[in-house]
């Protein structure tokens, strides 16, 4: 095959990938699970429509340098890549509670914490399983089984800690006196697990 028809492909494997992540992109948005966004009270976390990648990393680091070492707080925490139920668990291993997961762009799915015999990755597991089962009816759409960011509640110290993983891109802190249900969150959505190039896109939604 020429170089010329390897090139032609690529660019539709890109092209058709893209295609099939936008719809999935749709269906989250119509999804019970992941449609309800949460009530905006002056906090935002996320990247600002526009902000270059470095520039969110940067202002991220800020918040998580300044957050009180003793005082809880809502973080939230962005994977470079995508991580599936059981690295994402491993990952928060030390986090005093996850709150919410976002898959994508769509809007964050909250989450219990384990009870007793379970883990982190099985609470993921189980809340990724409804939400596929969500999408029932509607077409051949197959739920996201990796997680982009989370949100967290713990300490400065602790948050720290986390930002030193290989597996962390970035910890974005709010203040400690902010409610959870009070503040909006933009996912820093990535779009490099799809076309390989490593690349981030703007923040959708």
């Amino acid at each position: 095959m020429s170089d010329h028809h390897i090139d032609r492909t690529r660019k539709i494997i890109a092209v058709a990938a893209l295609l099939l992540l936008l719809g999935v992109i749709i269906a989250l948005s119509f999804s019970d699970r992941t449609a309800k966004p949460m009530a905006i009270n002056g906090d935002v976390l996320g990247r600002d429509s526009g902000e270059p990648l470095d520039d969110y990393i940067a202002r991220a680091g800020d918040s998580l340098e300044a957050a009180p070492a003793d005082e809880n707080a809502f973080a939230m925490v962005t994977f470079p890549t995508a991580l599936g139920p059981a690295d994402a668990s491993a990952t928060l291993e030390d986090i005093g509670r996850v709150n919410a997961m976002i898959l994508l762009s769509a809007a964050p799915i909250p989450l219990p914490e384990p009870v007793a015999g379970e883990t982190r990755e099985d609470v993921f597991n189980r809340h990724l399983d409804r939400l596929q089962r969500s999408f029932e009816g509607i077409g051949e759409i197959s739920a996201p089984r990796e997680i982009n960011s989370v949100l967290v509640w713990d300490d400065g110290e602790a948050l720290r800690d986390l930002s030193t993983d290989p597996a962390v891109m970035s910890v974005e802190v709010l203040p400690p006196d902010a409610g959870w249900g009070h503040f909006g969150v933009r996912p820093v959505f990535t779009l490099a697990d799809v076309t390989g190039g490593g690349m981030a896109s703007p923040a959708l939604g």
